[in-house]
């Protein structure tokens, strides 16, 4: 049985990055607006306020009206320009960077305050309008044109700003940049979790707890944490959630393991709140954001594009990102105020992490010099920062598979030169007890014959 609070939940979900959210929002505002505005049209302190202030104010019905349909038909302009400038925006964007950003780009709250805001105003001018009567002279809504007008040269100012902005928002920078700042705030808010891993909280082995089964298909993205502690809380026991999150679930997959066993009422009810959805947020998960980083630096590399610098800027805000990563351990806890808690996620190990971010920026890049030494230097990066000795390994594990790609495929003896050079810098900030990487052996360049 659907618990209300998850339905709310996964309608909150949803509802907060489509594109018609604010939108109706700040319609319905103007909506209100608009009878605020005629309750207070007609008041004796109104009408004596308008009598003796003539700026702005309109006489004649017929003008009144006039005004209202001009700025009608150039605020529906305007937003039908808008809208098509957003649809340009998402086509380039899907084709040259990667599917997985519209749904972030069509979620800017910018760009839907703008539209709202149009959209607004030509609901209020058109309410206004069906206020009008013909011929009456004695009841113009002259405040309401006023405020109208007032809209009109607002939407004009955000008009030359949605331009500006839609045409920044499509610079693969511009999204890099987006996509970092999300991805960084989620590892600083995870970061902040770092007391409680601190406070040494003690989670059993829970190899042989009780594994409850997936009975939905899709992506597993959000999960309604409080309400899941509610029930842990009401029936004691603990649980660990085995699914990744942004990983694709089937129906009958392993998906969460519990303390002992419960009824199968509170096992349905744990698994109504899980929520799966297709679209990807950086808002929602660091790895959401870093994996679509990956996908653009992977596109730019495509034989169509073929923009390695793209690709370099990208594994360097990775390496950032990851060096944040390395501070945090592989498994995550859904505090509660006043007892240890009894919700754990597994998150991505760092092996996995850098297979699933790097591992295809390597392979795509394979015979780009400037791209496999950008990944040894991001290696080298995060080898100087506080690790354990088994990060340290899986980090030379993963410079290890750079460094063999490039014995692979680079056959020039100066590329190889240069790979060298960048795994000398690297051994020498390997400890002792960690094997360095080997150089790449020189090839005999072959001979000229006559």
């Amino acid at each position: 049985m659907a618990v209300p609070s998850n339905f709310l939940f996964r309608a909150y979900q949803r509802i907060t990055h489509s594109l018609a959210f604010y939108p109706t929002l700040i319609a319905i505002g103007f909506f209100f607006l608009c009878v605020l505005t005629m309750a207070l049209e007609y008041r004796p302190w109104m009408l004596a306020l308008k009598q003796n202030v003539d700026i702005g104010m309109v006489r004649n019905a017929e003008n009144a009206r006039l005004i209202l349909a001009t700025l009608v038909t150039g605020i529906l302009s305007l937003m039908v320009f808008s809208f098509s400038m957003v649809m340009v925006v998402l086509n380039n964007a899907a084709a040259s960077l990667s599917p997985r950003v519209i749904p972030g780009l069509i979620s800017s709250k910018g760009h839907q305050k703008t539209l709202g805001i149009y959209l607004g105003s030509i609901l209020y001018a058109l309410l206004l309008i069906t206020t009008i009567e013909q011929g009456d002279t004695d009841r113009v809504p002259s405040l309401g044109v006023l405020i109208t007008l007032a809209m009109g040269i607002t939407c004009l100012g955000l008009f030359v700003h949605f331009i500006r902005s839609i045409s920044q928002s499509i610079q693969v920078e511009h999204i890099l940049n987006n996509l970092y700042l999300a991805s960084l705030e989620k590892l600083h808010t995870c970061s902040s979790k770092l007391a409680a891993r601190e406070q040494q909280v003690s989670w059993p082995d829970d190899s042989d707890w009780i594994t409850v089964n997936a009975q939905r298909n899709g992506y597993f993205k959000a999960l309604n944490v409080s309400e899941a502690n509610t029930l842990l809380r009401r029936h004691q026991v603990r649980m660990t959630v085995m699914a990744h999150r942004g990983f694709f679930v089937s129906e009958g997959h392993p998906l969460f393991r519990l303390e002992r066993q419960l009824d199968e009422d509170t096992c349905q009810q744990l698994l109504d709140c899980f929520d799966f959805f297709i679209e990807e947020y950086a808002s929602n998960h660091y790895f959401f954001g870093c994996r679509q980083m990956s996908e653009i630096a992977v596109k730019a590399l495509s034989p169509g594009i073929n923009d390695p610098g793209t690709a370099i800027k990208t594994v360097d805000l990775l390496s950032v990102l990851l060096g944040k990563r390395l501070e945090l351990g592989d498994r995550d806890f859904a505090r509660l105020p006043d007892e240890p808690p009894r919700l754990s996620y597994q998150e991505l190990s760092l092996d996995q992490l850098l297979l699933q971010l790097l591992g295809p920026i390597r392979a795509y890049g394979a015979t780009d010099v400037s791209v496999l030494v950008s990944l040894l230097q991001a290696f080298k990066n995060l080898l100087h920062r506080p690790c354990s000795t088994a990060q340290r390994g899986e980090l030379l594990r993963h410079a290890r598979s750079v460094r063999d790609t490039a014995d692979r495929c680079l056959h020039e003896g100066r590329e190889r030169e240069e790979i060298n050079d960048f795994i000398a810098r690297l051994n020498r900030t390997l400890g002792a007890e960690q094997r360095p990487l080997m150089p790449l052996p020189e090839r005999a360049l072959p001979h000229d014959g006559a």
